[in-house]
């Protein structure tokens, strides 16, 4: 199980107690879910069905986009940082 830190970068952060949290998971789907146990009101913002990230947002992992590594599959290790972006709006 790895020690990782999670950022989001939301209009939403201001609810948030710090500017980033320390999670734990062996993948990012499980670090996710760990971020949701603290946060709740975010887990139908960020899973489909439980066990997929949803595709409007972005997930980072160390600056890598995890689209291109294993999507919520992908192993993490201790140190990891985890960066999420909401859905770009706007016209």
């Amino acid at each position: 199980m790895a020690n990782v830190k999670i950022k989001i970068y939301t209009v939403k952060r201001e609810t948030f107690e710090n500017e980033s949290i320390e999670v734990k998971g062996k993948t990012l789907i499980e670090a996710i879910k760990d971020f949701i146990k603290i946060y709740p009101q975010l887990k139908e913002e960020l899973l489909e069905n439980d066990q997929k990230l949803k595709s409007d947002y972005v997930f980072l992992l160390n600056g890598r986009n995890v689209e291109v590594l294993d999507k919520e599959n992908t192993k993490l290790q201790d140190g990891d940082k985890i960066s999420i972006f909401p859905p770009i709006t706007g016209g």
